[in-house]
């Protein structure tokens, strides 16, 4: 696939730029205690794990999409932005739960060894918060003009606001019996929609791009969010642990409901709903448990109307990126980003 060559390449470039970050960071802070040297040094392999840099890379293409080049200063725009992406992965894992992500501990489960699990979700807490800082510093630091600086800052600020509300939704409808597809839409459109967002528009904010085109990418990110977002839960579901580093249904296990669970549960077949109802938020779930989950989302509909949703943000995300000015290459990238998006769902059935 054309973007995950793209990725590949330049998730290397923007990898690199990240380890002289961290190094600066690291001497920085052992003049200042050598513990905090040690939690920054965490916190870099936790971000440089294998990781496709979606978030980095849409911002560095974008930019690339306007001006036709990459140089210094959206490189180090790339490390604030990939710093803002893991510094809300670190609150979700703790609050998930997770003790393993990309292969590695998470951050709480790191530095509860040794301590207790008080300090290391303490640890995590105060880290996520001090990544965000660190993103918005190399951002403020890149070099680009202050106008389109603040622009940015704004567009960060804003998004980092709206996924922490997009987390406490999904958290309360873990507890809530019923939850429609409409509530679900209004949580999701904080979530990756969100981060689809701002990383885009950092991209052409800083590229220059018109605002007609900032119009038309911002509505293009959030379709791209939302199909992603359908996508996502979907594999969560249906993949098999040797396809995805993780036993599936994980989501079910912490009583999620993504768009599909909601369907299904909203099904005028009461049994079937009734039956996935009662393995929601159940603590382990066995091989028959998982079976039975998936057997009910398909029999009630729930997998085909969320692909259905799924593909209708696609195409509207399609046709709105071919209405840019992008070049070409970078059209290509978000054609093909958007084409696996919409193949994936046909994994499942």
């Amino acid at each position: 696939m054309i973007w995950e060559e793209m990725l590949e390449d330049y998730g290397v470039i923007i990898e690199e730029r990240l380890k002289d970050h961290f190094k600066d960071l690291r001497r920085e802070a052992e003049r200042y205690h050598p513990f905090i040297a040690d939690v920054y040094s965490n916190l870099e392999k936790y971000i440089l794990r294998r990781g496709k840099r979606l978030a980095s890379c849409s911002a560095l293409l974008t930019y690339k999409g306007y001006t036709g080049r990459i140089d210094d200063n959206i490189l180090d725009v790339c490390v604030g932005i990939e710093i803002y992406r893991h510094c809300i992965l670190v609150h979700d894992d703790l609050i998930d739960m997770d003790t393993f992500r990309r292969g590695g501990k998470t951050i709480h489960q790191t530095f509860m060894e040794g301590y207790d699990s008080r300090f290391g979700n303490g640890v995590a807490v105060f880290l996520g918060n001090i990544a965000y800082s660190l993103a918005s510093n190399a951002i403020i630091c890149s070099g680009f003009p202050e106008d389109k600086v603040a622009k940015v800052l704004l567009l960060l600020s804003k998004g980092y606001r709206e996924v922490n509300e997009s987390q406490i939704l999904d958290l309360l409808f873990e507890y809530k019996k019923n939850v429609s597809v409409d509530e679900w839409r209004i949580m999701a459109s904080k979530r990756a929609a969100s981060l689809f967002k701002v990383t885009i528009l950092t991209g052409a904010v800083l590229g220059g791009a018109s605002s007609e085109d900032l119009k038309r990418l911002e509505e293009a990110a959030v379709n791209i969010g939302y199909a992603f977002d359908i996508q996502d839960d979907i594999i969560d579901t249906f993949a098999d642990e040797e396809q995805y580093g993780r036993p599936p249904c994980r989501d079910i296990i912490l009583g999620k409901k993504p768009l599909h669970v909601i369907y299904a549960l909203n099904s005028t077949d009461l049994e079937a709903s009734r039956a996935l109802r009662a393995l929601l938020g159940k603590k382990s779930l066995n091989r028959e448990d998982t079976t039975l989950i998936r057997e009910v989302v398909k029999k009630t509909g729930g997998l085909e109307a969320a692909k259905k949703i799924s593909r209708k943000y696609t195409e509207t995300a399609r046709m709105l990126v071919s209405q840019t000015g992008l070049n070409d290459d970078v059209k290509e990238f978000f054609n093909s980003l958007i084409a696996y998006i919409e193949e994936s769902l046909d994994w499942y059935r």
